[in-house]
This record gives structure tokens, C-alpha cells and sequence, in this order.
């Protein structure tokens, strides 16, 4: 094994190693993936893991009858995927509806999303990716949980309007847990950054649940929203683009403007290099220097391979 993986990969690694049904290692291999470094010298491992990725999603692709629900797996799109979870009731798919436009199915009773839905949020000049999943219950599916667990991030939907407000929380709370799912960072548990939003926040007693609520979970970092009013919806994509831990990156050839419709999406930290190898790996290999254009004073700077881009910098490449 190369010796500059990361940690969340050794530890992804033993997970799989420890892993007893193809659920848990096909979320394990996945993880690996996610966290495994993108250079030449990693190749044949990103190579080998989605090989064991592809024949695991073929067996249960291939079971019959009610065994096949055992399993359910959404392909990533966009910039990143987050997972938007919540108890019963409390407004996960009216929220998924408003930001994307995906058809969800609202009622004003629990347990209308059965299956899983995924939608694309648009921001800047990204698309994220949003899947409406079915409430945190007791029964609820173990797949659901497996969808939690590979997402690049979480939106847990607190509801607001619902007087049993703290009970359905410390529920939805216990049951990750049962899950292995921690929503901070966790040595034991698999952690799934993730943004707590308060829904239905134009009700006439939000803001005292909202209230109590925070101090329950001990963090005031509960953003109130209304898909109704639009309240805090900006600001919801806003914090959903900075909880996936990325940067845009724009390209341009020399002599030419940049490209400001696609930007290469990377995670904070990633360098010149890395933007050159999500490019194309023979293009990385040529690369001899890049010009730098960052906000708020840099233009058409040299830097070399190793540089460590913000967001929203611009790169042209110099082979």
C-alpha cells in the first residue's frame, strides 16, 4: 500500500476487513474510494475497488423476489451527494421538492416517502445533489441507512411545527447510532458531516421549539428555514455547498478566456496536480507549470504542481 493514503481510508479499509454482509462491505469499498488519494501511484487500487464495487452491485442487482429491497444504492451526481434524513413527517421532501423540483410526494402524514428520490440543487454554477430518503424509524430499512452512510453529507430535517418535537429527535438520534452513524467526528462510528435545518420555521411557535431543541442537541447551529416564505432557503444552499468540503476550480487554455460554465469540482486542499489529473492522467504527466489567477489580487501568477488552490481559482495549464 502506498504510504501517503489518509487516515479516512486506513480506517475505511479496516472497516471492510471487519465487514459481514455485502451491504457493509459495498458501503466500506465505497468510502475507500471516496477517501483514496487520485494520482498514478493509486491507480491499480482505485482500479481494483471499483471492480469489487461493480461485482457486488451485480449480485444484488441479480437477487429475486423481496430480497432485492434489501439493498438499495444511489448513483452520486453533481458536485456532491447529501442525504436528507428526518423523522416522520417532519418536511424532508417538501424541503427536497423546493430546492430541486424532484416530484416528491407531501402529505400531511407521516411515512409518504417509501422509496428514495434524488434531486439536483442548483448553486452558483454547480449542481448538488439532494435524495429524499424515508423517515428514521424503528422499522425503517436498513438500505436507508446504508444511503446515510456513503453520502458526502447529511441535511437532518427538524420539524418545527411538531410539538413532539424533542421526543422524534432523541429517537432519530438513538436509531443512527444503533446504525454506527455518528454526525461528528467519531473513532467508533461512521461519521457523516452533517447541516441540522429546522423546517416549517413560519410556524407560529417555531421559534420557542427551535429554541429548546438547541439546547437539547447543545448547539446553536440550527438554521431556520420555510420552503413556504422562502426563509433561509439561500442560506441553506449556501451551507450545503460549504459542509461538502469542496472548491470549484475554472480552467483556461492559453490565449483563451476561462471557462466559467464548468468548473472541476476537488476537496479543499487539492493542488494544481490534482486539478491536472481529474483533467485526464496523461495531461497530469505532461503538465510543466500553471498560471494562477485567484481573488482577490493574483493574476496569471507561476506556480508549480504542488500549489494549493482556493475556491473559485482559476488555472491555465502550461505543458
Amino acid at each position: 500500500m502506498p504510504a501517503n493514503v489518509s487516515p479516512e481510508y486506513r480506517k475505511a479499509e479496516e472497516a471492510y476487513r471487519k465487514a459481514q454482509t455485502p451491504a457493509e462491505r459495498l458501503a466500506c469499498l465505497e468510502e475507500m474510494l471516496a477517501t483514496i488519494p487520485k494520482h498514478k501511484g493509486t491507480e491499480k487500487m482505485q482500479a481494483d475497488i471499483k471492480t469489487r464495487i461493480a461485482k457486488l452491485r451485480r449480485e444484488f442487482s441479480s437477487r429475486k423476489g423481496p430480497k432485492r429491497q434489501d439493498f438499495l444504492h444511489i448513483e452520486k451526481q453533481g458536485a456532491g451527494q447529501v442525504a436528507v434524513f428526518g423523522a416522520p413527517n417532519c418536511g424532508k421532501s417538501a424541503l427536497v421538492a423546493g430546492l430541486t423540483g424532484l416530484p416528491t410526494q407531501v402529505a400531511p402524514w407521516p411515512f409518504t416517502t417509501a422509496q428514495p428520490g434524488a434531486g439536483m440543487m442548483a448553486w452558483e454554477s454547480i449542481q448538488v445533489q439532494l435524495v429524499d430518503t424515508p423517515p428514521i424509524a424503528p422499522d425503517a430499512p436498513g438500505w436507508l441507512y446504508h444511503i446515510i452512510r456513503t453520502a458526502d453529507a447529511g441535511l437532518w430535517v427538524l420539524d418545527l411545527a411538531d410539538d413532539a418535537l424533542l421526543e422524534t429527535t432523541e429517537q432519530v438520534r438513538e436509531l443512527l447510532t444503533a446504525a454506527r452513524i455518528s454526525l461528528v467526528p467519531s473513532e467508533e462510528l461512521r461519521y457523516c458531516p452533517t447541516l441540522r435545518v429546522g423546517a416549517k420555521c413560519d410556524d407560529p411557535d417555531a421559534a420557542d421549539r427551535l429554541a429548546i431543541v438547541t439546547e437539547m442537541l447543545g448547539t446553536a447551529d440550527i438554521l431556520p428555514v420555510s420552503i413556504e416564505t422562502g426563509a433561509g432557503v439561500e442560506e441553506l444552499k449556501r451551507r450545503l455547498f460549504a459542509i461538502l468540503d469542496i472548491i470549484r476550480v475554472y480552467t483556461k487554455r492559453p490565449g483563451h478566456p476561462v471557462d466559467k460554465v464548468d468548473p472541476v469540482i476537488l476537496p479543499t486542499g487539492a493542488t494544481v496536480m490534482d486539478a491536472a489529473y481529474h483533467l485526464h492522467k496523461d495531461f497530469a504527466r505532461q503538465l510543466n507549470f500553471a498560471r494562477l489567477w485567484s481573488e482577490p489580487d493574483i493574476e496569471g501568477l507561476r506556480v508549480d504542481r504542488e500549489h494549493v488552490l482556493k475556491d473559485r481559482d482559476v488555472v491555465e495549464f502550461h505543458l
